[in-house]
């Protein structure tokens, strides 16, 4: 089973467009900042959290600490689940 930052890495290669491979998509890259996601994007990456981790996302929560690359998501996502 994959673990959360490779779903996320998969989810951003074949449904978000990007360009470049899953290779280039490290866990520290800041997604934001490198236009990765844009806020579109973010709200794409939000339904597909939900829905796939079956947690809440609350629009305070939003955020690039939460959000800004796949290791902080993946995080996010440990800690919604615990």
């Amino acid at each position: 089973m994959q673990n959360v930052a490779d779903q996320v890495r998969r989810f951003i290669v074949d449904y978000l467009g990007w360009p470049g491979t899953a290779d280039e998509l490290t866990a520290d890259l800041p997604l934001i900042q490198a236009a990765v996601l844009d806020s579109l994007g973010i709200l794409t990456l939000v339904e597909f959290l939900e829905s796939n981790y079956g947690i809440a996302i609350e629009d305070g929560e939003i955020v690039p600490a939460h959000l800004g690359s796949l290791a902080s998501i993946e995080r996010y996502v440990n800690s919604k689940m615990s």
